[in-house]
């Protein structure tokens, strides 16, 4: 068994002001984060290893499922390693999140919903996030 070790979290947000706000709240539980701002840059990010993957269903350049279904192939983990979060709660998002059995996190989401809602998601080979109250 591999020893836990600190949640390594790619952020794929192109909000500049929530992507910072939620990099602050992983890393201040211990996890290391990556923000990209882009697809594009994400893409670039996936050289590195992730444990867990948070991502913004609606995206410029592509879509977020679209997106994750190019970054399993990179990293299988992150099929069941990944969180959705978007504003937008349509037909076609719900369909994403059907088709891909990954969850939702909708917008506005309040810190402790999305340390919750990545604590779920991680791999047993990762450190737990502390406990939100």
């Amino acid at each position: 068994m591999t020893p836990e070790h600190p949640a390594r979290i790619l952020v794929v947000e192109d909000e500049p002001a929530v992507a910072r706000v939620m990099a602050a709240l992983l890393r201040k539980s211990g996890c290391e984060v990556v923000v990209a701002g882009s697809p594009t840059d994400a893409m670039e990010r996936l050289s590195e290893p992730f444990d867990a993957l948070v991502l913004d269903l609606r995206l410029p350049e592509m879509r977020g499922d679209v997106f994750y279904n190019l970054a399993v192939l990179r990293q299988p983990v992150l099929r069941e390693s990944t969180l959705f979060v978007s504003g937008d709660l349509s037909e076609q998002s719900e369909d994403v999140i059907r088709a891909t059995g990954r969850p939702l996190l909708a917008k506005p989401f309040s810190g402790q919903e999305l340390l919750a809602a990545v604590a779920a998601i991680l791999p047993p080979s990762v450190a737990r996030l502390p406990r939100v109250s």
